[in-house]
């Protein structure tokens, strides 16, 4: 888990989740609802994009074990 605390992507995707919450509530512009599926698309979006970089690691991984 510290390692995830120095990546940017870590933190851009922890920025992208909570800003369409904060800019719900100094805006009237945009509703919860609508803020709230914003911030869990990223949060989706980012737990795929890490499952599949780690899928590919260990695919390099065993490949390389293999030989």
């Amino acid at each position: 888990m510290p390692d995830k605390l120095k990546s940017r992507k870590f933190w851009f995707a922890l920025l992208g989740a909570v800003l369409p919450v904060a800019a719900q509530y100094f805006s009237e512009d945009l509703a919860m609802g609508d803020a709230l599926q914003l911030s869990a698309g990223i949060v989706v979006a980012y737990l795929f994009g890490q499952g599949y970089v780690d899928g590919k690691a260990l695919e390099g991984d065993n490949s390389a074990s293999a030989e």
